[in-house]
């Protein structure tokens, strides 16, 4: 019986993650951006290592609200950029970026360029940001 309700629930979280599973193959990255995961891209520096981070998350409110929420303890602030951007501040982990919310075939992503350092490289993740956005046909969306 115990090993009957194991296989079923086995059964049932793979056919929720089938269900759930979002194809983010319908997004082109800037140039020189590798991809490392289906949601994830990294452009490397000169020295091999991981530069910035694009991730493609799948829009949802607790994320969202995660993103958009101030948080002193862990020393994270989000200040409103352009066109309905968003620049951020993690000096908890050392790193800055520029996010957005976009829809793209009735679905909702939050697009969000990641970088180690400090906020003078925000013009560079903001930059890719709108690359991104040229190379998609898409922008920035109000929540």
């Amino acid at each position: 019986m115990f090993k009957k309700l194991i296989v079923c629930l086995v059964f049932f979280l793979m056919m929720i993650s089938a269900v759930s599973a979002v194809n983010h193959n319908d997004f082109t990255a800037p140039d020189d951006f590798k991809k490392i995961r289906e949601d994830a891209y990294v452009l490397y520096g000169t020295l091999k290592n991981a530069d910035e981070l694009l991730s493609i998350v799948e829009y949802t409110e607790y994320d969202w609200n995660d993103y958009t929420h101030n948080d002193t303890e862990y020393k994270y602030t989000v200040f409103k950029g352009e066109n309905n951007t968003f620049n951020y501040t993690d000096y908890k982990i050392n790193e800055v970026g520029s996010f957005e919310l976009v829809e793209s075939q009735g679905n909702k992503y939050i697009i969000d360029f990641s970088i180690i350092g400090d906020d003078t490289h925000l013009n560079k993740t903001y930059a890719h940001l709108l690359e991104f956005n040229r190379l998609n046909n898409i922008g920035p969306i109000e929540k």
